[in-house]
């Protein structure tokens, strides 16, 4: 046996087929980096408490239940448009087994975090493999209402520590390029100019609209320049770094609250504040970080997916859940449906939003109507007009059509039925100060 097998491990895995088996997992999985390295390890601890409280958020959410299928109140993934045909689950009050399920995994974190304590790792990561699978799974395949970034950054960071080798090195690259990412999403006039918060009615937290384009600029730059400093050898560098960062995030909590500090703000603590000079290692380049260097690059290439797309993905969000997207862009819409039954009469429905938060996507509001043109039989068409502001800028009338039902919907292309300015997209109005709602 393994020196670092412990006694429940012998006992669990007593047969020589079963020992073979924990040794190859433990061996493909890299145990050993997570049990001789306690900065790992508390890393791992934090991911477990971002995994609690995520799941906690969406304990209550009735977006993967079948009530919210029969109801057309999910949206799924562009990508894959059929989730809804999967669920099983129902949630409160029309049913009991979602929170069954999500209190099963809520066992499974007290007995994570209990193995922790008894240093029984080769256990807590597999429990933990568990959980991130079931987490990956509704996130990425069941539901795009879930979606947050801070569900992906202890999601990603969670896989790195799970898969990879040399973990220690990519998850501090990973959450450095995550900073980075991040960045392009503010390369745009909200950021730039400052208007994303100059066009809320309480403007920008404590420094006030005059210094709006200093500060939002002073963050674009530390992303894309200042978050490397975090891995430099340099102390004075990396300090600077650091504080800036904690004071980022601890300013961003005004806006955010506490979910995204709660992953973000402690796993910059754990990855650069602890031992980081005792724990600074050299770039690995041998065969086992392949798959690190391969992710990366994967990281990379997601990011910019909604940048190719042409037009303004601000205006049009056409790839804006693929990547880190936060609150990008202030947004205001109106969409407008008009439904005509074969009997002859007609419904017409106005939505409209009022939290700048809320991400306007046309493609939510096509996914409702293309459903519903197919479950409903009367149905005969539906008009559809779709107005969206960012910014503060002039109203744009980005869909107009007279039947949504025939359209469909490309995930990674652009939908030539979304307008753009430069294509003939009308200005309808121009829209007040909106406010950053809980």
């Amino acid at each position: 046996m393994d020196i670092r097998e412990t006694p429940l491990l012998r006992t669990l895995f007593s047969s020589p087929i079963e020992r073979a088996i924990a040794r190859a997992y433990r061996r493909i999985f890299s145990i050993d980096e997570i049990e001789t390295t306690p900065l790992l390890q508390i890393a791992t601890g934090a991911l477990l408490f971002s995994f609690f409280i995520g799941l906690s958020r969406w304990f209550y959410s009735a977006s993967i239940s079948v009530s919210s299928y029969l109801n057309n109140e999910h949206t799924c993934w562009p990508y894959f448009q059929s989730c809804g045909e999967w669920y099983f689950l129902e949630s409160l009050p029309f049913g009991y087994s979602q929170s069954i399920l999500f209190m099963a995994a809520f066992a499974l974190m007290a007995l994570a975090a209990y193995l922790m304590y008894k240093k029984e790792w080769t256990l807590v990561h597999a429990i933990l493999l568990v959980l991130w699978v079931g987490k990956a799974i509704i996130l990425f395949a069941l539901t795009q209402q879930l979606a947050a970034n801070y569900d992906y950054y202890d999601t990603l960071l969670l896989f790195i520590l799970l898969v990879f080798p040399h973990k220690l090195f990519f998850a501090r690259l990973a959450f450095v390029l995550l900073y980075f990412l991040a960045s392009t999403i503010k390369i745009h006039e909200g950021w730039v100019l400052g208007s994303y918060f100059t066009s809320l009615a309480t403007g920008l937290p404590l420094f006030g609209n005059a210094l709006s384009p200093i500060v939002t600029n002073f963050v674009i730059l530390m992303q894309i320049i200042g978050s490397w400093m975090l891995l430099s050898r340099n102390k004075y560098l990396h300090l600077f770094a650091m504080l800036y960062f904690l004071s980022f995030h601890l300013y961003s909590g005004i806006l955010v609250g506490f979910r995204y500090p709660a992953v973000a703000l402690v796993m910059l603590l754990v990855l650069f504040g602890i031992q980081w000079r005792e724990t600074h290692r050299s770039v690995p380049l041998d065969r086992k970080s392949l798959i690190g260097w391969c992710f990366v690059a994967l990281m990379l290439v997601v990011q910019f997916i909604p940048i190719s797309i042409p037009g303004d993905h601000k205006l049009t969000l056409e790839g804006n859940y693929y990547g880190l997207f936060m609150f990008e862009a202030n947004h205001q819409c109106v969409s407008r449906t008009v439904t005509h039954y074969a009997d002859g009469t007609t419904y017409e429905k106005i939505k409209q939003s009022m939290d700048a938060k809320w991400r306007c996507d046309p493609y939510e509001y096509w996914f409702a109507i293309k459903n519903h043109c197919e479950r409903d039989a009367r149905t005969e068409r539906i008009e559809w007009t779709f107005d969206h502001s960012i910014n503060g800028n002039p109203f744009y009338r980005i869909v107009d059509v007279q039947d949504a039902c025939i359209l469909s919907y490309a995930p990674l292309s652009h939908n030539e039925w979304i307008q753009l300015p430069e294509g003939g997209a009308v200005i309808v109005g121009y829209p007040l100060e909106n406010f950053y709602e809980r």
